[in-house]
C-alpha cells in the first residue's frame, strides 16, 4: 500500500469509481460524505449507461423550448424565479454555450466519454463479480408527435455517424420489439448500444466492495472549512473533526460550488432537480424508454418500473414539489394509456440534484486552486453514465499519467 493518502469528497458514483481506481494502485482512500450516503443522486437515477445521450443539455432551441415550458407549473423544465447572481451567471453562460459550433465540438467528447464508461462498468461487474440487473438491450425514444420524432430524428443521424447501432421504427416495429406496453406514439427511435441498470443496487454493491478492499468511509461528515499552505490544501476542518491527506478529490456533486467559494473559487453549478419514483404495474416494459414529448424515463428495474423525469432549478434543496410529480403522472398516462387505472396515491416521490454546469459537460481535472486538488462533476444528466471514467480520469491525474481522455472543454478553470 502506497503511503499517499487521498481524501475524496463526496459519496456518488463519480467518487466511489475514483476510490476503486486509486484503491486498485494502492492508494489509501478515505471516502467523506455529508449524508449517509445511501440516498444521492445515484441512487434514485434511471439507471441508464447511454453513449446515445451525445449531445449536451447546452444546445440550439432549449432555452424557446425552455421558456415555453415554464409557463406551466407541470411541465418537464422549470426555473425557480429568484435574486441569486450565481443563477444569472449560469444563464448567461448557458445561453453562450447552447450554439451549433459548441454542440458540435462537445459531441465527440461526450462519445468518447460515454462509450468508455460504458465498456468500464461492464469491465467492473465482470471482475468484481457485481450483479445489479446490467442489460444493454437498447433504449427506445418514443415519439408522440411528428415533430417530436423529427427532432428526434437529427440524434439518430448523429449517433449513425459514430457507429452507435440505432434505427427509427414505426409504431408496429416498435409494439412487435416491446408487446406489454401500446405506446400512444407516432414512432421510436431504438438505440441498441444503450445500457441500464438498478443503480441502488449496483451502489450498495459498491460500496460493500470498497469498505473489503480497505478503503474508509465518514458519512454524516460536513465540510466546514478547506485550509491551504501555500498552494496546497493540507486538510479539512469538518463536523467530525480535522481531516488530512496528501491529495483531494471534490466529487460533491451540487455542492461542489459550495466547497470551492471556501477557496474562492467559483466553479458555475446548478442543482437541476430531478424526480423519481417506482411502480409496479401489471403491464411492464422488457426496455427502458424516453417518452420524448414528456421527457420522461421509464427503466423496469429489478424492483420495479422506475419512472423519472423533470429538471427543476430551484436552488440547493430536496424539496419536492407535488406539481412536478403530477406533471410525469399525467404526461405518463397519456403516452402509455395501459396506467391510466394505475393506483398512484401510493407512490413516494423521490428527489435528487443533478450537478449541471452551463455548458452541459463535465468538469474533470485539476484547478488553479490548489496543486493537489482534483474535480469531478458537474455531469448533468450523464453522471450515472459516466462515473467510471471519471474515477479512471481523476485516478490519472493523481498519479501524473497521462490522462486518456483529455479536452480543454473538460477543463475546471474554463470559466476562468
Amino acid at each position: 500500500m502506497s503511503t499517499k493518502k487521498v481524501v475524496i469528497v463526496g459519496a456518488g458514483i463519480v467518487g466511489l469509481s475514483t476510490a476503486y481506481y486509486l484503491n486498485r494502485r494502492g492508494i489509501e482512500v478515505e471516502v467523506i460524505d455529508q449524508t449517509k450516503g445511501n440516498d444521492n443522486c445515484s441512487f434514485g437515477n434511471a439507471g441508464y449507461v447511454a453513449p446515445s445521450h451525445l449531445v449536451p443539455l447546452a444546445s440550439p432551441g432549449i432555452i424557446s423550448q425552455g421558456l415555453k415550458w415554464m409557463l406551466n407549473s407541470k411541465s418537464p423544465f422549470y426555473i425557480k424565479p429568484r435574486a441569486d447572481l450565481d443563477l444569472f451567471k449560469w444563464g448567461w453562460l448557458f445561453k453562450k454555450a447552447s450554439t451549433s459550433k459548441r454542440v458540435k465540438a462537445a459531441v465527440p467528447i461526450l462519445y468518447q466519454l460515454t462509450t468508455e464508461s460504458q465498456l468500464l462498468y461492464e469491465q467492473i461487474m465482470q471482475e468484481e463479480n457485481i450483479e445489479a440487473g446490467y442489460e444493454k438491450s437498447g433504449l427506445l425514444m418514443v415519439c408522440q408527435t411528428p415533430k417530436g420524432l423529427a427532432h428526434e430524428m437529427e440524434l439518430l443521424h448523429l449517433a449513425k455517424e459514430y457507429g452507435l447501432q440505432a434505427e427509427n421504427l414505426t409504431k408496429e416495429e416498435t409494439e412487435k420489439l416491446e408487446p406489454q406496453i401500446k405506446y400512444d406514439m407516432v414512432g421510436s427511435l431504438y438505440f441498441e448500444s444503450d445500457a441500464w441498470m438498478t443503480p441502488h443496487v449496483f451502489m450498495r454493491a459498491f460500496v460493500a466492495l470498497l469498505r473489503k478492499k480497505g478503503v474508509q468511509f465518514r458519512y454524516n461528515t460536513l465540510v466546514k472549512d478547506i485550509k491551504r499552505q501555500g498552494q496546497k490544501i493540507v486538510h479539512l476542518n469538518t463536523s467530525e473533526g480535522m481531516i488530512t491527506g496528501d491529495e483531494f478529490v471534490i466529487t460533491a456533486g451540487a455542492w461542489t460550488s459550495l466547497l470551492m467559494k471556501k477557496l474562492g473559487v467559483s466553479v458555475p453549478l446548478q442543482g437541476g432537480k430531478g424526480y423519481s419514483f417506482l411502480m409496479n404495474p401489471t403491464h411492464r416494459p422488457k426496455l427502458p424508454s424516453i417518452l420524448v414529448e414528456g421527457r420522461i424515463a421509464t427503466t423496469p428495474m429489478l424492483d420495479g418500473l422506475r419512472i423519472a423525469g423533470t429538471m427543476e432549478l430551484s436552488g440547493i434543496n430536496h424539496a419536492i414539489d407535488q406539481r412536478r410529480v403530477e406533471g410525469i403522472i399525467e404526461h405518463l398516462k397519456q403516452a402509455i394509456p395501459q396506467y391510466e387505472a394505475y393506483d398512484f396515491s401510493s407512490v413516494q416521490p423521490w428527489a435528487g440534484l443533478r450537478p449541471c454546469s452551463p455548458d452541459g459537460l463535465p468538469y474533470i481535472g485539476k484547478t488553479h486552486a490548489a496543486d493537489n486538488l482534483i474535480i469531478g462533476t458537474g455531469h448533468a444528466m450523464l453522471g450515472w453514465t459516466l462515473g467510471p471514467i471519471t474515477g479512471q480520469l481523476i485516478t490519472q491525474n493523481i498519479l501524473n499519467e497521462k490522462v486518456s481522455i483529455s479536452s480543454h472543454l473538460l477543463a475546471v478553470d474554463r470559466y476562468h
